[in-house]
C-alpha cells in the first residue's frame, strides 16, 4: 500500500497558460514530449521519514519535460514513469504522483498545472524510496497517455539511458554518508588492478583448476594440424566435433593431427580422488591425448579440460602431461531467470555450451515471476498468450500484462516464451552435455503472471458460461481484502493463493505437464523447483512504523493497515482457524510441504527451494521428497549461520550468497556498470574467485560488505556441509540477451573456479574469527591463484567467447600519466589495451615501450577478434 502522497511546491521553467487547444493524441505527445532525468542525491532523514521511506531514506531526481512542439495547455494527459524504486512524492502542486503496480507510476498534471509552451520545459522533482547510485537505476520507455491511447515517448525509446539521463559522477556513486566503498575511475583502477602480465603462468592453466597436473615436457605435442576424433564414445561424439568445428580445430584425417581417444574406464583413473562421478585422468603425449572418464560426465570433462588448454588463434604446442581430476561438489550451477526479462532460446544454448565446457551442470531456469511466465503448458494457453507479454493494448490485463521493467508499450525481445518444442530441445542439448536442467515455477510469491493469465481465463470461460472449468485453476481469491505490499511493489495479485484448492491443482497441472516435457525428451525429471522466496509484505518489515511507535530512521506509515499475505482471505483464516497452519506466515512452508508430496507420482526425487521457502520447517524429515535449499543470506547479514542452521536441520544446501554469487550485481564499483546492488556495490572476478565456500567466515578477511565496510566472522563448530555452489543471473536490469552476456562473462569463469576445485588458501578452522585484521588466509597463495586463473582468461578463455559470438564484458583501463608517460593496466591483464590522444585515432598500448603523452589522454580495451572487433568503455584520462 502506497503512503499518501504529499504536495509540498514545484521548480517551474517556462510555463503558459494561455489559450485552449484540442487535446493532443499520444502518439503526438510521445514525440512532441522529451524527458531529461537528474538524481539531485540524498534527501533528509527527516523528510523521508514522513515520506514513509524504507529506513527513512530517500532522494531526489529532476525530471525536465520539454515541449518540442505546439503550446500544451491540455490537463488530460499523463506520464508513465518506471521506476525500480518506489515514488514517494511529486514536489509542488502542478502534479501528483500514483503508484499503479510493479515499477509502474502515473504522473498526472493537476487542476493546477499551467501548461508549458512550445520550446519551453518545465522541472518536476520527485521524491524516491532508498537511494539511486548507478545510471541503470533509471529505466527506458517511459510512457505517456492521452485519449484513450499511451505510446512510449520516443527519446526515452532506448537501452541507452544515458541518452536522457545525466550520467552519474563518481562523487554520486555513494549510497550513503556512511558508504565506504572506493567508486572507480581510471585513477583508481590502475591501483586496484594488480594482476600482471605472465604468459607462462597461463599457458597450461585449465579453467578450472584440476586437482593434480604434471607437466612432463613443456611445448612438446604439436596442434598445427588439428585434433582428430579417434576413438570416443559414439553417443557424444557429435558434441565434441561441434566443439572443435566451432574454434577450427576438427582434423578431417589423422595425418599429422593429434589423436583424441576417449574411453569411460574408471580402472584407468589414476588418482583416488578422481574416481568419483565427473571425474577424469588426461593425458597428453606422443601426438595423442587420451582421456579415461570415470563415468559420461568424467568423460566429457576431461575432453573439456583438454580444450581448456588450446590457444585457438595461434595453435601453440601443448605440454606433454598428465592431469587427474574430478569436482569437489556434485552441484555446480547457473540459475538464469528468463521471467523477469525473456532470452532467447539461442541464448540458453549457448550457456550451456559454455557451463559443459566449464564443467558446471545443473542449469536452474527460472522459468516465472511477477513479470512473465516463459514455458508453454498444454491446457492453460493464457500462461503465455498472457502470461508472456507486456504492453497496454489490453483491457485489465485480459491479454497481456502491464509493462514493466522498461518495456514500453510495443512489443520487445524481452517478451516470449518457451514453446513446449523448444524446451524439449534444451533439454536434450543440455543432456548431450552432462547437464540438468532444474525448472522453477516460483510460487506462491512472485507469481503475479500466473495469477493474472489464470484471471484472463476466468474470465473467458465465465463469459463462455463454464463456471466450473474457470475455477479450476483460479489463483486469486476474490473474497480476499488483504493489503499486501510484495518485495517488487505488487499488490496481492502478486500471491497465488495457497488455501484455494483450485491453486494446487494449478501446480499439479503445471508438474505433470512439465514431466511430459521430459519424458518426450527421453529424460527424468529428477528435481523441481518450488521457489518459496519472498512471500511477504514488505510493508511489515522493520523499517517501516506507526507514527506512534516510529524511531529515527524508520518510514512512518499506517502500519496497522497492512496484512500478511493471504490474512484477509477467509480461505486461509479457516486453515489457521482449524490449526492446519500456526499463522498466516507458515502458509509458504505449508504449501510447500503439499507440493513436495505431489513429487511422488511422478517419481521426481529432489525437491528445490529458496531458503525462505522452507524456513518453517524444524526438520528436512517433514517432507515426503528430500528437500535441498539455495541459502542466498548475505555473509554480512548473518549468512553463515544461515547454514549451519538448515545443516541442522538436515537439509541439502546449495551456496547462492548473492555477495558474491550473484551476476546482476554490477562487475565494479562504478555508476556506469549495469545490475542491482542491494546485496553487493559489485562481485568483481576477484572476489568471486576468492569466495570460500567451505570456509564462509574466512570470506570476512578477503573482503568487504555492501558498504565497504570490515566484517567479522566467527566460524562455527563444524566446517558447512554443502551440495555445491551456484551463480545466479536475475534479470531485471537485462532486457536483452547482449546485456545478460555482458553480466555473465567473463564472471562464470570464476563461479565455475570455485564449484570444481578447492582451492589451497581455503583451510577450516573451527570457532575462528575472521576479519580484516586477522591472518589466516594465506593471500600471497590466493594472489598467485588468482593470477594465474585470470591470465588464462585472458589468453585463451575470452577468445573462445568470441568464437561463440558472446558479447562478454572487455574490462575497463586503469591509467596514469607519470612524468609525462603513459601507465595502463587492465582487470584481465593480457586483454589489449589502446589509447588515443584526439578519442578518435586508436593505437595499442605496449606495456614494454609505453608511450610519451601530453594533455588528456584516452583508453580503452579490444577484443581479440579483429574481424569483428568490439571495444570497451572509454575512459579520459588527464
Amino acid at each position: 500500500m502506497q503512503p499518501q502522497v504529499k504536495v509540498i511546491s514545484v521548480l517551474v521553467g517556462a510555463l503558459f497558460s494561455g489559450l485552449s487547444f484540442a487535446s493532443p493524441s499520444a502518439e503526438t505527445l510521445a514525440k512532441q514530449l522529451q524527458i531529461h532525468v537528474e538524481i539531485k542525491g540524498a534527501e533528509a532523514e527527516n523528510t523521508c521519514q514522513q515520506l514513509g521511506a524504507d529506513w527513512a531514506t530517500c532522494y531526489r531526481s529532476t525530471i525536465t519535460l520539454s515541449n518540442t512542439g505546439k503550446t500544451l495547455s491540455d490537463k488530460d494527459f499523463s506520464i508513465l514513469i518506471p521506476s525500480p524504486r518506489r515514488i514517494l512524492s511529486v514536489v509542488g502542486d502542478q502534479f501528483k504522483i500514483e503508484h499503479i503496480t510493479g515499477d509502474l507510476n502515473r504522473l498526472t498534471p493537476t487542476d493546477q498545472f499551467a501548461g508549458i509552451a512550445a520550446g519551453k520545459s518545465i522541472q518536476i522533482n520527485l521524491i524516491s524510496e532508498y537511494w539511486h547510485v548507478s545510471d541503470f537505476d533509471t529505466f527506458p520507455r517511459w510512457m505517456v497517455s492521452a485519449n484513450g491511447q499511451t505510446k512510449t515517448i520516443k527519446n526515452t525509446d532506448t537501452e541507452d539511458v544515458t541518452q536522457f539521463a545525466t550520467p552519474l559522477t563518481t562523487a554520486q556513486g555513494k549510497r550513503a554518508s556512511s558508504d565506504e566503498n572506493l567508486i572507480l575511475d581510471s585513477l583508481k583502477r590502475y591501483d586496484v588492478y594488480t594482476a600482471k602480465i605472465d604468459a607462462a603462468a597461463a599457458k597450461d592453466r585449465i579453467i578450472p583448476a584440476p586437482i593434480e597436473q604434471k607437466i612432463i615436457k613443456a611445448n612438446s605435442v604439436s596442434i598445427k594440424n588439428g585434433l582428430f576424433l579417434n576413438q570416443v564414445p559414439a553417443d557424444s561424439k557429435d558434441v565434441f566435433a561441434q566443439s572443435l568445428k566451432k574454434y577450427k580445430l576438427l582434423a578431417k584425417n589423422k595425418d599429422q593431427a593429434l589423436l583424441v581417444n576417449i574411453a569411460i574406464d574408471p580402472k584407468q583413473i589414476q588418482l583416488a580422488e578422481a574416481k568419483k562421478d565427473g571425474g577424469y585422468t588426461l593425458i597428453i603425449k606422443d601426438g595423442i591425448a587420451q582421456v579415461y572418464g570415470f563415468d559420461a560426465a568424467g568423460a566429457m570433462n576431461g575432453f573439456n579440460s583438454l580444450l581448456s588448454l588450446i590457444d585457438i588463434q595461434s595453435k601453440d604446442n601443448l605440454s606433454e602431461m598428465v592431469v587427474n581430476d574430478a569436482p569437489r561438489y556434485e552441484y555446480r550451477g547457473m540459475m538464469l531467470d528468463t521471467a523477469r526479462n525473456f532470452k532467447s532460446k539461442q541464448h540458453v544454448l549457448s550457456l550451456i555450451d559454455q557451463m559443459s565446457q566449464l564443467k558446471l551442470n545443473k542449469l536452474h531456469l527460472h522459468l516465472s515471476d511477477d513479470e512473465g511466465w516463459r514455458l508453454q503448458i498444454n491446457g492453460l494457453d493464457e500462461l503465455t498468450s498472457v502470461g508472456a507479454q507486456r504492453g497496454l493494448n489490453s483491457s485489465n490485463e485480459q491479454t497481456q500484462l502491464l509493462p514493466q521493467l522498461g518495456h514500453g508499450t510495443e512489443a520487445q525481445k524481452s517478451d516470449g516464451f518457451y514453446t513446449r518444442a523448444d524446451f524439449i530441445e534444451i533439454l536434450k542439448y543440455a543432456k548431450a552435455r552432462n547437464i540438468e536442467v532444474i525448472p522453477e515455477i516460483d510460487m506462491p510469491g512472485h507469481s503475479r503472471a500466473a495469477v493474472v493469465s489464470m484471471e484472463a481465463r476466468y474470465n473467458n470461460l465465465m463469459k463462455a458460461g463454464n463456471k466450473k472449468a474457470a475455477e479450476q485453476y483460479r489463483l486469486l481469491d476474490p473474497s480476499d481484502t488483504s493489503q499486501v505490499t510484495t518485495v517488487q511493489f505488487y499488490d496481492k495479485k502478486g500471491f497465488m493463493n495457497v488455501c484455494l484448492p483450485s491453486s494446487k491443482d494449478f501446480a499439479k497441472k503445471v508438474i505433470a505437464e512439465v514431466n511430459a516435457m521430459y519424458t518426450e525428451a527421453g529424460l527424468k525429471l529428477s528435481t523441481w523447483h518450488y521457489g518459496g522466496d519472498e512471500a511477504k509484505n514488505i510493508m511489515l518489515g522493520g523499517g517501516y512504523a506507526s507514527a506512534a511507535d516510529a524511531k529515527p530512521g524508520q518510514g512512518i506509515i499506517d502500519k496497522k493497515a497492512q496484512n500478511f499475505p493471504y490474512e484477509k482471505s477467509p480461505a486461509c483464516q479457516a486453515l489457521v482457524k482449524n490449526g492446519t497452519v500456526g499463522s498466516f506466515d507458515e502458509l509458504t512452508t505449508w504449501f510447500g510441504k503439499e507440493i513436495n508430496k505431489e513429487l511422488v507420482p511422478h517419481k521426481i526425487n529432489s525437491f528445490q527451494s529458496w531458503q525462505d521457502g522452507l524456513s518453517h520447517l524444524k526438520s528436512a524429515s517433514e517432507m515426503t521428497v528430500k528437500p535441498t535449499v539455495n541459502v542466498w543470506d548475505t555473509l554480512f547479514w548473518g549468512g553463515t549461520e544461515v547454514v549451519s542452521q538448515f545443516n541442522q536441520k538436515g537439509f541439502d544446501i546449495v551456496l547462492s550468497n548473492p555477495d558474491y554469487l550473484y551476476l546482476d550485481m554490477p562487475n565494479e564499483i562504478d555508476p556506469a556498470e549495469r545490475g542491482y546492488y542491494w546485496a553487493a556495490r559489485a562481485n568483481p572476478l576477484k572476489k568471486i574467485f576468492s569466495f570460500a565456500p567451505g570456509n564462509l567466515a574466512q570470506n570476512a578477511e578477503t573482503s568487504v560488505d555492501r558498504d565497504g565496510k570490515a566484517m567479522s566472522i566467527t566460524s562455527p563448530a563444524t566446517a558447512p556441509s554443502i551440495k555445491g555452489i551456484s551463480g545466479h543471473l536475475w534479470s531485471e536490469t537485462q532486457r536483452t540477451d547482449a546485456q545478460a552476456e555482458y553480466m555473465m562473462y567473463p564472471r562464470i569463469f570464476a563461479i565455475a573456479e570455485r564449484a570444481w576445485n578447492k582451492p589451497s588458501w581455503e583451510n577450516f578452522k573451527a570457532n575462528t574469527v575472521y576479519s580484516s585484521e586477522s591472518k589466516h588466509v594465506d593471500k600471497q597463495a590466493l594472489d598467485n591463484d588468482y593470477n594465474h586463473f585470470v591470465n588464462a582468461v585472458g589468453a585463451r578463455g575470452l577468445e573462445k567467447l568470441d568464437a561463440h559470438h558472446i558479447q562478454y564484458r572487455l574490462p575497463k583501463v586503469g591509467a596514469k600519466i607519470i612524468n609525462g608517460v603513459l601507465n595502463a593496466n587492465t582487470e584481465i591483464p593480457n586483454v589489449q589495451i589502446q589509447y588515443s590522444n584526439d578519442g578518435k585515432q586508436w593505437l595499442v598500448y605496449d606495456a614494454n615501450k609505453k608511450p610519451a603523452v601530453t594533455g588528456s589522454v584516452w583508453v580503452r580495451t579490444s577484443n581479440s577478434d579483429q574481424k569483428k572487433p568490439r571495444f570497451g568503455q572509454v575512459s579520459k584520462v588527464q
